[in-house]
């Protein structure tokens, strides 16, 4: 099974969550549902870690976590391995609980923040057998469900002491008062009235972050571009990188860009020298992160490495004099920005 990507740094907002094994629920009973809320305040309160929102359902939790230093991945070792034990010695059992690793998306906290805690609170009435009733019903079930975050966030008595509601009270206006309490609780209820299939999941990019390109951008130059980690592992990065993914797409356009063959980019004699150089440093500049320069040479007409790093250095020579042929390269780098 590949690797999740996993990207990790102070401050991160986090949407997290775990499926039983096999679908199988995770809590026998209420007792379960409690001591899985004081491990999460114990784990939190060990690692430093910021619970914003959480929902308990039968065969699954969901998680809002805001990581200061860092250390999602520690945390959440820790507190899924702590309920297994709990769980498989209270219910006589061993082996996995959860479904192998937990999913964890990198949340675009200005933009997508305030949207995801709605989803997670409304999922009590998001199961199949509540798809018949009408507002009013759901609405009664949503107010009384006391394994999630919500009525913490609408009344401040019912406010359990390690979840932190200001963040995303302060988003809906105002500060963390009944008044702010209050307009939350409308814009949950408003979005029963909604698609309960929360479009949003579409700005999932990479399938780790949820975010506008410009977060996802920020995150790829900031966190991702000194990446060493195999892509065959975490398919996840390879996804979010920028640029072209393989030899024949470059090669596709820079054939159609100068108006000459694919098969002539890859003859090392080729009479249009100008567009198969343009096209090996292309693949040079886009494809080295998971690709060997031997291994380019080779699929570009078998150039060994040392001579492919020269027709590099011609081409950057040649470029300084020819402002026609820099032009044209970089018009088809933007192509990929």
């Amino acid at each position: 099974m590949a690797r999740p990507l996993r990207i990790e740094y102070p401050g991160a907002y986090y949407h997290v969550t775990s499926r039983g094994n096999e679908r199988r629920a995770i809590f026998a009973d209420d007792t379960d549902k409690r001591r899985f809320l004081e491990i999460l305040e114990t784990t939190s309160n060990l690692f430093g870690v910021e619970v914003h929102g959480y929902v308990l359902m039968e065969n699954h939790f969901h998680l809002i976590l805001m990581t200061p230093t860092a250390n999602l991945q520690k945390f959440m070792q820790r507190f899924n391995t702590s309920y297994t034990v709990y769980f498989n010695r209270r219910h006589h059992r061993t082996g996995h609980l959860f479904q192998g690793r937990y999913k964890a998306l990198l949340i675009d906290r200005d933009t997508y923040l305030l949207e995801l805690s709605r989803y997670l609170h409304l999922n009590p009435v998001r199961i199949k057998k509540y798809s018949h009733l009408d507002v009013e019903e759901k609405r009664r079930i949503l107010q009384a469900y006391p394994w999630s975050s919500y009525q913490g966030y609408t009344r401040l008595k019912d406010q359990l002491p390690f979840v932190t509601c200001s963040s995303i009270l302060e988003m809906i206006g105002g500060e963390d008062d009944q008044k702010a309490r209050s307009r939350y609780s409308r814009f949950v209820m408003s979005g029963i009235l909604k698609d309960m299939n929360i479009t949003f999941w579409d700005g999932v990019k990479g399938q780790v972050i949820l975010g506008s390109d410009e977060f996802v951008d920020w995150v790829r130059e900031r966190f991702l571009s000194d990446r060493t980690d195999d892509h065959r592992e975490l398919p996840g990065l390879r996804a979010l990188e920028k640029g072209p993914r393989t030899i024949e797409e470059i090669a596709r356009e820079v054939a159609a860009f100068f108006g000459v063959e694919e098969k002539e980019l890859y003859r090392r004699y080729a009479s249009v020298s100008g567009a198969r150089a343009v096209f090996i440093e292309l693949c040079c500049l886009y494809l080295n992160k998971h690709m060997s320069l031997s291994e380019i040479g080779r699929r570009v007409g078998n150039v060994g490495a040392a001579a492919l790093s020269q027709q590099r250095k011609r081409l950057s020579g040649k470029m300084q004099n020819d402002h026609q042929l820099k032009a044209r390269f970089e018009e088809l780098k933007k192509r990929w920005e």
